[in-house]
């Protein structure tokens, strides 16, 4: 695969889209293609290859993202959502490690709802590419944020004191604040914007089989001090939908451009062969494979668009659509790139090889910020219950740290 070809996200899978996705010209065009231009001189600077050390590969990781925002391609949400869809697209078909890479990701809580004096604090680190990671998840799972047992209790000084653990945390080591949810005295479920340097935070990594760019596991909170400041605005689970129906997008968005670098490598391979003479002609079967990959790997871009666009609207059924929309996107994707991976033969196998690890990261997506059975299955519920009902947050749509 030529490493030289971000702009082909752009130019093979979304400007044949762009009379549908961009009907209003509201796209900043020449900006995504500055972006896909800087991604593959940043990775030529810092090459962040598969086999790379876990440490290492988060220092080019971290270095690509400060160098974005140095750049000013940094989203700092003011684009239209569908730009940091498209924009995400392009940063994973370069890698999918590089999620977050074009905007402010968990960040967003905090310059969104934050008081003035943590937006102050944090809002112009991250802009400067510093990372926010999410502290939600515990051993009861992720899809139920109303058993959170992480608590706070009444300091003498009145400061609240946070102690729990949160389990599968992604940017473990790398992120400068974490948004940790928890109960607060009155039993309320809220977040607050924890400083990553807090010494009552314990962290014990765990080395994840995808998605290894960051580190991943488990953080322990002993009696972390909370002031009135870090409190965000707002009630916790109104918080998290609302998040999450604008981040799921983003996510899927990255694993269909990994799919579709994927797909791109696949095709030139058997082109190849055929040019080269290795073979007189391509199977019928193959050829209906990349048929119907290239069909879903479409419909699944298609569908994070339209979950961005709505939950951009307020749309009373975004978080339906952004939750049912990643869960099938990424479906497609990994079901598209294990039909696709067997057509390149033996060299599409090697464990240090570009393939081997979009299979990966995309296994591990099928986890990552809701397991895909419950968004299904709460979407499901949304669809059966009484008319009456379907405007309401169906329980269920809620995600796992990613």
């Amino acid at each position: 695969m030529n490493p030289n070809n971000s702009a082909k996200a752009i130019g093979t899978w979304l400007e044949p889209l762009r009379p549908l996705l961009d009907s209003d010209n509201r796209l900043d065009w020449p900006r995504l293609a500055e972006l896909a231009d800087s991604l593959d001189e940043l990775i030529e600077i810092y090459p962040i290859a598969s086999g790379s050390p876990g440490q290492q590969r988060s220092d080019q990781l971290r270095a690509i993202r400060i160098e974005l925002a140095r750049h000013g391609l940094l989203d700092t949400t003011q684009q239209p959502a569908l730009f940091a869809v498209l924009a995400q697209f392009v940063c994973g078909y370069r890698d999918i490690d590089l999620r977050d890479s074009t905007g402010l990701g968990h960040g967003v809580l905090i310059a969104h709802h934050a008081s003035p004096a943590a937006r102050q604090r944090w809002v112009p680190r991250l802009l400067d590419g510093e990372l926010a990671g999410i502290a939600l998840t515990e051993a009861h799972g992720g899809s139920n944020p109303a058993a959170c047992t992480t608590a706070a209790v009444t300091a003498m000084d009145g400061s609240w004191h946070v102690t729990g653990r949160k389990t599968w945390i992604s940017r473990l080591a790398e992120a400068a604040v974490f948004v940790v949810f928890f109960r607060a005295p009155n039993d309320h479920l809220v977040a607050a914007a924890v400083d990553a340097a807090e010494p009552g935070l314990h962290r014990q990594p765990i080395p994840p089989a995808g998605l290894a760019g960051w580190a991943w596991g488990i953080l322990d909170l002993d009696e972390v001090p909370i002031h009135p400041d870090d409190v965000l605005h707002g009630e916790g689970m109104t918080l998290l939908r609302n998040h999450f129906a604008r981040y799921r997008p983003l996510v899927t968005a990255t694993a269909l451009g990994g799919a579709a670098a994927m797909f791109d490598a696949v095709t030139a391979a058997l082109t190849d062969r055929q040019t080269t003479g290795g073979v007189a002609r391509l199977r019928d079967t193959a050829l209906v494979t990349v048929g119907r990959a290239h069909a879903q790997l479409i419909t699944g871009l298609l569908g994070a668009a339209a979950a961005a666009q709505l939950a951009e609207s307020g749309h009373p059924h975004a978080e339906r659509w952004s939750a049912v929309m990643k869960a099938h996107g990424i479906d497609l994707a990994d079901r598209a790139t294990a039909d696709l991976m067997p057509l390149v033969g033996a060299s599409g196998f090697r464990a240090d090889g570009r393939l081997v690890k979009i299979r990966r990261d995309l296994g591990a997506l099928l986890y990552a910020d809701g397991i895909h059975d419950s968004l299904y299955r709460a979407a499901g519920k949304q669809h059966t219950a009484l008319t009456a009902s379907r405007l309401q947050p169906a329980p269920g749509l809620l995600p796992v740290s990613a």
